[in-house]
């Protein structure tokens, strides 16, 4: 052989092994990076899973598909579908391509399109493949979510009822069973109260789609707490629940059967005239309350309601009068100067509202203080009128009256953080954080460990409240001031890094 062909087939021979230690490396490197950025994604660490992810994306459809998934977290319905989109074309593995459509459908209802959400879910009824079959049971829940959202509920109660007869992951069946017995509360407490307490042996793992189970809000202890009531009193605590719950004609069957000359008579009636408001029968409710408020003129909730429908029309000069009405009847003057600090701040008339507050937290008792000037403080901090001569004061005496108060903790945080005192916001922020995770007091926390120069902290603390709301005003806060921030660099996560 020739010193040129020896040449060339040591050189072939380099090549060679070269690729197969690609083929040997690559399989191995790029799973546990996606495994390692999926761990960040089951802890709730949605910021420095996003980094991660998107830093594989370009080459992994399954780590685009998740980049897809956070997408719809972050309530950026429209980005997240065709990210979405985008990685189903590249090719996902079955139980991926499952999770995809999942997580579509809720972008889609993001997007108000749930019709073709639902028949995005309907796909996940072919379930040939075990991986696969894990995301069948939670396409079922928000089919029968998109059913309730419009206020078709026989559809919904079937689709709920066949979503419990597949395995689910872990904690989805027990929100089914809220959801389930909400809607058979009013027809049949008894099978209702037996769905609520019912619990399923057979469960899956499937944890990338816990974000979308936390959507589905959910109070059992007080759902069974109506359910146990005696039943003279179930049908007024029902409707109530129904009407936070925004099931409008669930509402108005419960308020109605109410008995009107018992002690709940009046209260079930406004609350069943608001319910027909709400349900978009505007002029008899509206005309309803009306009547009432003749009949009953010194009856608070009656003037509240009619209030609150005449904010929500526009008309300023009758919800003006209602509010007075209301005040007049109360027996604290200072809640009279409360509706009118309400009015003004919402007609932007602010040196008035700011006035109307001080007057009201002058006429307060001493033991009310603490709340009225709670509420003095968030005006200023939302509208930032004379935020640092007149709000600082008022959230400062807010926690002073109120030591333990989470929210005049974070309050304070806020207004000094806006005031330049970086060193008492980071000390009141802390101390919120310490009583409850919240994102308003991370975000304050991060702001102010950033003007203080404590870039690491800031940053964690930042990266904290984007986490814990996602699809909020907070995370968008943090994020923009977390892009103003030197860099870190080696972002990628390592297993001591996931909690």
């Amino acid at each position: 052989m020739s010193g040129e062909h020896r040449l060339m087939w040591r050189g072939g021979i380099i090549l060679l092994v070269i690729a197969l230690a690609l083929v040997v490396w690559w399989p191995r490197s790029s799973p546990d990076a996606l495994t390692q950025a999926d761990a960040l994604f089951a802890a709730g660490r949605y910021y420095e899973a996003l980094e991660a992810y998107q830093g594989l994306a370009r080459a992994n459809p399954a780590a685009l598909l998740r980049v897809g998934m956070l997408r719809v977290i972050r309530g950026e319905a429209v980005l997240a579908e065709r990210t979405l989109r985008s990685a189903m074309v590249q090719g996902l593995a079955p139980g991926d391509y499952h999770l995809a459509l999942l997580y579509l459908g809720q972008a889609l209802v993001d997007d108000g399109r749930l019709a073709q959400a639902e028949r995005t879910w309907a796909l996940l009824e072919d379930c040939r493949v075990v991986e696969a079959c894990v995301y069948h049971g939670p396409g079922r829940v928000l089919t029968a979510e998109a059913y309730l959202e419009q206020g078709a509920y026989d559809a919904a109660i079937e689709a709920y009822r066949a979503a419990l007869m597949v395995p689910m992951p872990s904690g989805w069946s027990e929100r089914v069973h809220y959801r389930l017995a909400l809607l058979l509360a009013g027809e049949d407490p008894d099978e209702a109260l037996a769905t609520l307490m019912a619990t399923d042996d057979v469960e899956t793992s499937g944890v990338l789609a816990d974000p979308l189970l936390f959507m589905l809000e959910g109070d059992r202890a007080h759902l069974r707490a109506v359910l146990q009531v005696e039943e003279r009193l179930r049908p007024q605590l029902l409707g109530q629940t129904y009407l936070e719950a925004g099931l409008y004609d669930r509402a108005i069957t419960q308020f109605t059967l109410v008995d009107p000359d018992s002690p709940e008579g009046l209260s079930a009636a406004a609350y069943l005239a608001y319910a027909h408001w709400l349900a978009g029968h505007t002029g008899e409710g509206h005309e309803a309350l009306e009547a009432m408020a003749g009949l009953h003129p010194d009856a608070p909730q009656v003037r509240a309601l009619l209030a609150l429908i005449a904010v929500a029309e526009g008309a300023d000069d009758d919800a003006w009068l209602e509010l007075d009405a209301l005040a007049q009847g109360h027996p604290q003057a200072a809640d009279r100067h409360l509706a009118r600090a309400s009015w003004y701040a919402a007609k932007g008339e602010y040196a008035q509202a700011s006035l109307a507050y001080e007057q009201a937290l002058g006429a307060a008792p001493f033991e009310e203080q603490g709340r009225y000037a709670l509420l003095a403080a968030r005006f200023h901090l939302a509208t930032t009128y004379e935020l640092c001569s007149v709000g600082l004061p008022l959230a400062e005496r807010a926690l002073e009256r109120l030591p333990e108060e989470v929210d005049a903790l974070v309050l304070v945080a806020g207004v000094r953080y806006q005031c330049g005192d970086g060193r008492g916001a980071i000390e009141a922020a802390q101390a919120a954080e310490a009583r409850e995770a919240r994102a308003d007091a991370a975000f304050y926390l991060g702001a102010a460990l950033a003007a203080t120069g404590e870039d690491e902290a800031a940053r964690a603390a930042l990266i904290r409240a984007s986490d814990l709301a996602p699809a909020s005003r907070w995370r968008e806060r943090a994020e923009l001031l977390l892009a103003t921030m030197p860099q870190r660099h080696n972002l990628t996560p390592t297993a001591d890094r996931v909690r």
